[in-house]
């Protein structure tokens, strides 16, 4: 079997150069997984790409005759089941994914050597790593239809709890590009013709057996050093923020065609995106002018600081899009339907009836005592007088009224935003644990519980998040942690019955 070097394919018989791009082919040794049949069902043809991670071969589905694509891992599984364990899991939840814009995974499983594959469809098209090569860069009109489809890929995946870990230009098809075609055209990409793929295949194959140690001393890290977070450069935990980081340098070379960061060491490269500050679009590429609103939506995309990035892949494409019809991204906070502030029975020259204060003023206006009397004392003018010193009286009368009105003002927005800021944390909490960062949602509900401002309709979401964290730190065997978390899910709440089998699980495993 021969290999060509420039497009990864491999050919059989007297083939002595590439047919595609004439380049000379190498000899390799026979590979024993072709013609092997795996899980009785998907019969191996031929290798058709390597990664750091694994080796795509394309494969035929027995029963139907459909081409498929199949992906093995390096790393072995061997006998480790909580290895095998993780692994069905990490596939299991990519198999969830469905989007138009994400590869489908159809299948999973291990070889009888221990080795894991996963079974996903055979896409026809050329990835944004070969279109870069060709064009050497896209210009703005060309890339956001690439930038949209992208985010959405990210964002279906972290709604449902999945992260990439590992975007890169080489895990971004382009199914309807031919780079033999014009590759100037403004419409280069259409819609749903992008497809990303390779969802969490970084964490299946960390999961596989590849132990932190290994990573190191093999120079083998889990994702590719290019488009790596710092957090993920410095082996610390990650959640879905470190997606947004990738897709800021993946963005960044798409535009420019050089990367943010290069060194010829690895451990040189992962530092840089440690501790240097990224370059502008405009200093790699000089030939092309971007907007200074578009080079800080990147750069803020690829801050060091993951609370100081896009908190959504749908956040980032907003900003992206923003700037590039020429504005800022503008905020629009929207009160609550029932507040209507000094309008309707609130409104100057209407008098309320005693204990006619409704909605959300009610609430407002009770922090300043008795609202009925300083209502009715502000509302009501005094009969209008004839003499001088009757309208002096009747000036000050007005100016008082107004100076009341303003105080109901004051308290009462301050009151409403109060209120709304409080509803605005717990949401942003409840978000913050719907993408994985128990700790950081449970600190913010715990303290407005203890402030007394949480709602009873995140109850749920805190006594929910107390479980997942319990089942995290279970399954890390921190059963210790674990079970002080559990203790905390309140007896009321639909958790609490689960939470105390795992605690009658893990009880006795906590090392005295």
């Amino acid at each position: 079997m021969k290999l060509c070097l420039q497009c990864n394919a491999h050919y059989q018989g007297d083939f002595d150069n590439c047919p595609d791009d004439n380049s000379k082919l190498v000899v390799v040794p026979e590979d024993p997984v072709i013609g092997k049949v795996l899980g009785d069902k998907y019969r191996v043809l031929c290798p058709v790409g390597k990664g750091s991670m694994g080796v795509v071969y394309k494969a035929i589905q027995e029963s139907t005759g459909r081409e498929m694509a199949v992906k093995l891992l390096h790393h072995f599984l061997g006998t480790n089941s909580d290895s095998v364990k993780r692994f069905h899991r990490e596939a299991r939840a990519v198999s969830r994914l469905s989007h138009p814009n994400i590869i489908r995974l159809y299948d999973f499983g291990v070889m009888d050597e221990g080795q894991p594959y996963i079974v996903t469809e055979l896409l026809k098209g050329v990835t944004l790593s070969d279109v870069l090569r060709k064009r050497g860069y896209l210009t703005l009109k060309q890339a956001l239809p690439l930038m949209e489809q992208v985010c959405a890929a990210i964002g279906e995946a972290h709604r449902s709890r999945v992260i990439h870990r590992d975007l890169k230009p080489e895990n971004i098809v382009l199914e309807e590009v031919d780079l033999d075609g014009d590759l100037e055209s403004d419409d280069l990409i259409k819609k749903n013709a992008i497809r990303v793929l390779d969802f969490g295949v970084a964490k299946m194959w960390s999961d596989s057996g590849a132990s932190s140690a290994s990573l190191t001393l093999e120079g083998k890290v889990c994702g590719s050093p290019a488009y790596m977070s710092p957090e993920q450069c410095r082996g610390v935990d990650v959640d879905y923020r470190t997606d947004i980081y990738s897709m800021g340098v993946v963005f960044f070379e798409t535009l420019t065609g050089k990367r943010p960061f290069s060194a010829d060491d690895l451990m040189a490269l992962m530092l840089m995106h440690v501790n240097n500050k990224a370059p502008s679009l405009g200093s790699v590429q000089p030939d092309v002018t971007f907007s200074a609103e578009l080079n800080d939506v990147i750069m803020k995309a690829m801050a060091k600081n993951p609370n100081e990035r896009q908190q959504s892949a749908e956040e980032l494409w907003e900003d992206v899009r923003a700037t590039s019809r020429g504005r800022q991204k503008t905020v629009v906070v929207t009160p609550p339907d029932n507040w209507i502030p000094f309008q309707g029975k609130g409104s100057l020259g209407y008098k309320p009836e005693r204990g006619d204060v409704s909605g959300e003023t009610g609430d407002a206006y009770s922090t300043l005592g008795n609202p009925n009397n300083i209502l009715d004392w502000a509302m009501d003018a005094p009969p209008p007088m004839k003499d001088r010193s009757g309208q002096a009286r009747q000036k000050l009368w007005m100016v008082a009224r107004a100076g009341a009105l303003g105080l109901l003002v004051v308290f009462g927005v301050n009151s409403f935003f109060k209120v709304y800021n409080n509803n605005e944390a717990a949401k942003n909490a409840s978000l913050m644990i719907s993408h994985g960062r128990c700790e950081e949602g449970v600190s913010v509900l715990e303290k407005m519980k203890n402030d007394k401002t949480l709602s009873p309709e995140y109850y749920d979401t805190l006594n929910d998040a107390y479980l997942q964290m319990g089942k995290s730190y279970g399954s890390s065997r921190n059963y210790s942690r674990a079970v002080d978390v559990l203790k905390r899910v309140s007896p009321k709440s639909k958790s609490y019955s689960q939470a105390q089998n795992l605690i009658y699980r893990w009880g006795p495993r906590i090392k005295s």
